[in-house]
């Protein structure tokens, strides 16, 4: 959390500063890193910290341009996955609507199998032999 507030903190102070201005860096006895434009007053071991100057009009307004060009693209793409997603839930749609009427379908079959055929269906019973045959008296000798 220091750190991240040291960082934040050095970086308010970069951005606030003219590039003519030097920044002067100090560690204490305690190890406490201080930043600041006027040197130490106590004689601490100071260094001081090289500046980068800002970007120029011209890289900045590329910059603004890689941005834009960026945002289109980011934009197109996000329509293209939109469009993509829609077709693909489309089709997922139109599939289960197939498999319902494909279900419904061999239900019907099912059903109109058993029918026509009277009751009591024997599918198994070979063609021409009766079902309950007539009880034989043999004649006796």
């Amino acid at each position: 959390m220091k750190t991240t507030f040291n960082i934040i903190f050095f970086l308010f102070i970069t951005s606030t500063i003219s590039v003519a201005d030097t920044i002067y860096k100090s560690v204490d006895e305690k190890g406490k890193v201080t930043y600041s434009t006027t040197p130490p007053q106590d004689n601490e071991a100071a260094t001081t910290i090289d500046i980068a100057p800002p970007p120029s009009e011209e890289r900045v307004k590329a910059a603004q341009q890689r941005h834009d060009r960026n945002k289109e693209a980011a934009e197109i793409l996000d329509e293209n996955r939109k469009k993509r997603d829609e077709l693909i839930a489309e089709e997922n749609r139109l599939k289960r609507e197939k498999q319902k009427q494909l279900q419904q379908q061999q239900q019907a079959e099912k059903n109109n199998e058993n029918q026509g055929y009277g009751y009591p269906y024997y599918p198994r019973r070979p063609p021409g032999r009766p079902i309950i045959t007539p009880p034989v008296t043999l004649p006796t000798r």
